[in-house]
């Protein structure tokens, strides 16, 4: 927090009442104390948001004081009423431990699990194709309307009817130029009703019609363009594109599953033949 904020933080403190004196860290400026245990300005000024209006600020300060001052009296006041705190205090300890068990496991599994292959999406995903299918139809394609009196159209079709890199540098140039509006689907699978829906006339996605090339929908103001490079229809697998982010966790965690089975099976072992682990039963 910038300095400018300090004289806030000072006039708020002057508010307060006097403390009685007690061991400073005098690197910083105290600002309340309670029990042995002090605020600090700086705390205060590293935890208030950037921008705050001068009373804004004197609002921040007493509010944020009387936080930390209500959080200390009632653990003290749950302290004193609470008759045993064993269990608590095992509860931390369990916490504590997990806490220090779970970030080392993470550090060991990225350093020991590698990185999932293209192949074993591929694999896995022709071999749990059942798994994923389509709930509804999804598409790639290319949308374009254009007045119908628009000049050479019969190119535009001529270009649409193959899609490649010069084509369709060509497509795009001409709907710059021409187009009332256009959208290109052509890299991610979109659900096949959201280009459907930008027609005319709706198609409904099992119509032969789609896979003759083309369609073309004219009214006396506008002609409307579908090119439908792609299409999978509902209860068909998904596209891997579709579902590779899913595959890619459920095989990294399939392998830190495994990993950390193994090591847990390899550090028992050790400290059985090490005799750092006792079996008194044996």
């Amino acid at each position: 927090m910038k300095s400018a904020l300090v004289p806030a933080i000072i006039l708020a403190l002057a508010l307060t009442s006097c403390h009685k004196s007690i061991s400073l860290d005098f690197d910083k400026t105290p600002a309340m104390e309670l029990n042995g245990e002090v605020l600090y300005v700086e705390d205060i000024e590293e935890a208030m948001p950037d921008n705050l209006s001068g009373s804004d600020s004197i609002n921040f300060i007493e509010s944020y004081k009387k936080k930390w001052a209500v959080d200390r009296l009632l653990f003290d006041k749950a302290m004193s009423n609470v008759g045993n705190t064993d269990e608590i205090n095992s509860l931390v300890e369990s916490y504590r431990r997990e806490l220090i068990i779970s970030e080392y496991l993470k550090k060991m599994t990225s350093q020991n699990v590698e990185p999932v292959s293209d192949d074993s999406i591929y694999n896995f995903y022709n071999s749990q194709k059942d798994k994923f299918m389509l709930s509804e139809p999804v598409a790639k394609g290319i949308f374009i309307k254009v007045s119908s009196t628009e000049p050479n159209q019969a190119n535009l079709s001529k270009l649409l009817k193959e899609i490649n890199d010069e084509s369709l540098d060509k497509i795009m140039l001409y709907c710059t130029q021409h187009a009332v509006s256009y959208q290109f689907f052509l890299d991610a699978w979109i659900p096949y009703n959201k280009l459907s829906d930008l027609l005319e006339k709706p198609i409904d996605s099992t119509d032969p019609i789609l896979s003759r090339g083309t369609v073309v929908q004219q009214t006396t103001d506008f002609t409307y363009y579908l090119k439908i490079t792609g299409l999978c229809l509902a209860g068909t697998p998904q596209p891997l594109e579709l579902v590779e982010s899913d595959i890619r966790n459920i095989i990294t965690n399939r392998q830190k599953f495994d990993y950390i089975n193994q090591f847990h099976d390899e550090l028992y072992e050790s400290a059985v033949k090490n005799k750092k682990l006792k079996l008194y039963n044996e």
